[in-house]
């Protein structure tokens, strides 16, 4: 079964798709594409939920045997900013386009997934490895979040 994990931010997102056989769980894209910047002409939120519409049609597009998809939402508290609103309308996206390929989606928080901020990375390679390029938080959520909706 393979499963694309998103991590959204107002910046870039992070994606991974992984492929989980029932034992074993491969981080499919490590070595390739993981990490959408966006470009510096979009500045505007509508600008940018057209281009990861778009990008996130061509990466199903590439990989149609995705069955699930998995985001890591925010861990928000009593802030509301610019930021956490960009970041929830992404995640709005990411829910629009599941919804219409039929793709079975699930919004996860660090409790439900069984980890934290501080340790996510280290969660995330014992799962399935490194990316060879840009390893950080934001992919290991992206891994994570997909790590959980295995089952």
């Amino acid at each position: 079964m393979k499963i694309l994990g998103i991590r959204t931010a107002p910046t870039v997102v992070r994606y991974a798709i992984l492929d989980w056989n029932g034992n074993n769980t491969v981080f499919v894209n490590a070595n390739a594409e993981n990490k959408l910047d966006f470009p510096a002409g979009i500045s505007n939120s509508a600008a940018k939920l057209h281009w990861l519409y778009q990008e996130l049609e061509r990466i199903l597009r590439q990989n149609p045997t995705i069955e699930r998809i998995a985001i890591k939402i925010n861990e928000y508290g009593r802030v509301d900013s610019i930021t956490t609103r960009d970041a929830a309308y992404l995640d709005a996206i990411v829910l629009l386009i599941a919804e219409e390929k039929t793709i079975p989606i699930e919004m996860l928080m660090y409790k439900s997934i069984g980890t934290n901020r501080n340790k996510v990375k280290s969660y995330s390679q014992s799962i399935c490895g490194l990316s060879t390029n840009y390893w950080n938080e934001q992919i290991a959520d992206a891994i994570a979040v997909a790590s959980a909706v295995r089952n």
